[in-house]
Formats: structure tokens, C-alpha cells, sequence
């Protein structure tokens, strides 16, 4: 299949736009209630920098303001394509529209929010997991040679507010895609099987981390070592190139490493506890239990090693009594960072199939499947009752002199130990200032030999 118009086709791809200057998702800092707090604004896009990065042709928008993207449509374009969450559909759609209206003839769509049936209505073309591949042979009939891993960097910042820039985090991808089968994830859907980034690209972009002066990388994968050699050599590169780096995997496999990996420059672990009640895990399919993720807690204290928790609410059996012994217990757990969702069934997951035929899904505004609001006719809980849950939960468990207050002192001690006096210029004084002037939304891309 040729989606080319011509044989040098012109081809825009953009995220959704975003409402104002400062107005980027923070899927860090939305679990925060009081201040100050940290945030993480997502403001550039993996996926399209990706695609960017492997078919240098196309050009590109991240989260651009509506009158930007109006002044790049005019330029005038072959194919227009999307890459979007659920949440960001009414906006595509406009843009959709908008495109159309200009005289493009050709509308594509990919990511996860492509995979809601509402896409189909307006995109001639759906991707479904990652397209470097297909779209490259579908549009200028030719493959890339490798998947080469663009510079792709992150704003960790402090927000009082105002939002400080702290330091630029670099994103890491050493794999990409999920094998395993979470009743509520749409990875199943959008790319089952997982594929590695090949290591030389790997250590082709640590070294522009270096050279960028960025010391801290995010480890990005849905499941980290999955692939254990080709893990073990990334492992390897950012120990020997002196970088910190955080990670997010199974339990199972960050307790049976973690050791290994505080040894060798990993501070931040993510795990997916779900829940705290073992009934609840025990229904999800989950391999754990609160013994365990005890043991997981009290590990990562004793190394050191900043632990974030992934929890859900408003599971099928919960009540407002449930929540709230959950948060009681999980605040004894003492993570250093919690981040609280609602459960959300997402189009092609059987979990979607599985409430809207016991329960139905009510909500016909995409913007509310944030995995911030309940969608679905729960049994004993509204709408209003959960949005006010999470909140209490977020008040409760992320206390900016608790629980993630500690953890930074955590942190820094073991920075302090690693390099002495060093520590205030590499750590405390240095980021800062390289952080006001690094602009990573400024693009850069490798050229291929």
C-alpha cells in the first residue's frame, strides 16, 4: 500500500496542540496536591521524534498552539498525520477538520488514541505500535536501514510556583513494546511484542547526553529487562559513561536485581503495585502481595534508592471504606512518590470489553479518560466520590515534608557519598543553571553515515 500522493510527498505529523504557553501535560505533577511539588511537563514527543529521527523527510509539530499549527497547515501538505492519547481526540479531530478544510487529502493517525473507534471517522490511515518501518516503505518505498534512538531529554523542575527548572533528564529506550497481558493496558494492543533498540544506537545518544551535560537518564521502557543480556550492556554503558538512572519494571525482577542495580548507578525504581489488597490482586492477575511489596519497600530504604508506587482506584469491588484503608496502608509503606490513577477502560483492552458489557461506560467526553475520572457505571462508587478519593489520596500520601521530602535527603546522601565535595557544584549548584539553558524542545537528530 502507497500512501504517497506523489513521489516526493510532503508530510506533517503533530501531536494535539495545547490551549496556552505553559499549558503541557505534567503526568508527574497531577499527583500532587500540595506545593511545593515536582513536575515533569511533558513537553516534547518521543513518538514523533522517533519517526522524525528514522524518516528524515517528514517534518514535525510537538504540542504546538493552535495558531502554529493553522500557520504549518498553510504551508501546504500531501499527508497530515496525528500521534495521541485518548484524552487529546476532540482536539485531533479539529485538526482533522482544520486540515481538511486547507485541502489535504490525506489524514493519518497513530499512538494509543488511535485505537478508540472515533479515529476511523476521520484518519484514512490507523498505526497501530511503533511505524517507523511501515510508514517510511509506505510513503518513499524504502525501509531504514536501523532504528536509530533520537536525543530526547526531560524538564525535571520544582514548582512553587513558579515552576523552577531543576535539571534535564535524558529519556532512555532500550526496548520498546510489552509481552504481558494486564487486563486494563493497551499495550497488548498497540505492540505485543517487544523489540530492542539496537546498542550502538543506545550509545550513540548516552554520548550526546554527555556531551549535552545531562548526568541523569529515565530508563523509559514498559518493562525494563526483558531482553537480560541486552539490558546487562545498556546497564554496563550508563555505569561506565557515570550516569544516574531511574527505571520502571516488575516487581519480581526489581527485587531480584535491585542490588545489583543501586551498585551500578540506578536511583529511582517504579513498580506497578496496583493495589495494596491482596484480594484485588489476586483478581487482576497480579504475582504479588503486600508481604511482598513490604520487602520491596524496605529494600529500596536500605539502598538508598528512591522508590516510586503505581496504584489504581475504583476497582470493581472497592468502596469509599476500601479506598481509604488502602491509602492508610500504603501510607505505612512510606514510597517516596505515589502515583494514583482511576481505572480506566481503553478501547482494545479486554478490560473495556469486559465493563461495558456488566457495567456499561457512560462517558462520551474523551477528555475525561485522563485515568483521572470514572468512566464506567461503577457498582458502589460516582464520579464525584472518586475524583474526591483521589484527591484525598493525593493529599495524603504525597506530603512535600514526608514522603517524597525524605526521599530526596535519601538521594542526596547517597550523592553526597559518591562524590564528596563535588556534590554542590555537579548536583546542586551545576543542574540548575544548565537546565535554564538547555531548551529541549529544541530539535536535533543524528545524521545517518
Amino acid at each position: 500500500m502507497s500512501l504517497a500522493p506523489s513521489t516526493n510527498p510532503r508530510v506533517l505529523l503533530s501531536t494535539a496542540y495545547r490551549g496556552g504557553l505553559r499549558d503541557f501535560y505534567d503526568p508527574s505533577g497531577a499527583n500532587f496536591v500540595h506545593r511545593p511539588h515536582f513536575a515533569l511537563p511533558r513537553t516534547v514527543s518521543p513518538a514523533l521524534r522517533f519517526l522524525k529521527q528514522n524518516i528524515p523527510e517528514i517534518e514535525i509539530l510537538e504540542f504546538p498552539l493552535w495558531r502554529q499549527y493553522v500557520d504549518k497547515l498553510a504551508q501546504g501538505w500531501d499527508v497530515v498525520g496525528f500521534s495521541f492519547f485518548h484524552h487529546d481526540l476532540d482536539k485531533v479531530r479539529e485538526m482533522a477538520r482544520e486540515a481538511r478544510r486547507r485541502g489535504v487529502k490525506t489524514i493519518i493517525a497513530g499512538g494509543y488514541g488511535a485505537l478508540c473507534a472515533e479515529t476511523g471517522e476521520f484518519a484514512d490511515r490507523i498505526y497501530k505500535g511503533y511505524a517507523e518501518d511501515q510508514l517510511c516503505w509506505e510513503l518513499f518505498g524504502r525501509r531504514p536501514e536501523r532504528l536509530l534512538h533520537p536525543p530526547l531529554a526531560m524538564s525535571f523542575e520544582l514548582n512553587l510556583p513558579p515552576s523552577i527548572p531543576l535539571k534535564k533528564v535524558g529519556y532512555l529506550f532500550t526496548q520498546r513494546g510489552c509481552p504481558y497481558r494486564c487486563s486494563f493496558c493497551q499495550a497488548q494492543a498497540h505492540a505485543p511484542v517487544p523489540t530492542r533498540i539496537p546498542l550502538e544506537s543506545i550509545r550513540q545518544v548516552l554520548l550526546r547526553y554527555r556531551e549535552d551535560g545531562i548526568n541523569e537518564v529515565w530508563v523509559f521502557d514498559e518493562t525494563f529487562y526483558l531482553f537480560p543480556s541486552h539490558s546487562e550492556a545498556v546497564i554496563d554503558m550508563l555505569n561506565d559513561m557515570g550516569f544516574y538512572w531511574w527505571v520502571q519494571t516488575r516487581m519480581d525482577l526489581a527485587m531480584e536485581h535491585m542490588d545489583d542495580w543501586a551498585d551500578r548507578g540506578m536511583t529511582v525504581l517504579g513498580v506497578g503495585l496496583e493495589s495494596v489488597n491482596d484480594d484485588v490482586l489476586r483478581s487482576i492477575g497480579k504475582r504479588i502481595d503486600l508481604d511482598l511489596i513490604t520487602q520491596f519497600r524496605q529494600r529500596a530504604a536500605r539502598r538508598q534508592v528512591g522508590a516510586m508506587a503505581y496504584c489504581m482506584i475504583g476497582y470493581e469491588q472497592d468502596s469509599a471504606a476500601s479506598i481509604i484503608r488502602d491509602y492508610h496502608r500504603l501510607r505505612k509503606l512510606a514510597f517516596d512518590l505515589y502515583q494514583l490513577t482511576v481505572i480506566t477502560p481503553f478501547p482494545q483492552t479486554p478490560q473495556w470489553d469486559d465493563l461495558a458489557r456488566r457495567y456499561g461506560i457512560f462517558e462520551n467526553n474523551p477528555a475525561n479518560f485522563d485515568a483521572r475520572h470514572l468512566v464506567w457505571n461503577h457498582p458502589s462508587l460516582t464520579p464525584r466520590q472518586v475524583e474526591a478519593l483521589l484527591e484525598l489520596g493525593m493529599s495524603a500520601l504525597n506530603v512535600p515534608w514526608g514522603h517524597y521530602g525524605r526521599g530526596m535527603i535519601r538521594l542526596a546522601n547517597r550523592r553526597f557519598s559518591d562524590k564528596g565535595l563535588r556534590f554542590l557544584w555537579e548536583e546542586l549548584f551545576r543542574p540548575p543553571i544548565h537546565a535554564l539553558r538547555f531548551k529541549e524542545r529544541r530539535q536535533h537528530f543524528f545524521t545517518r553515515n
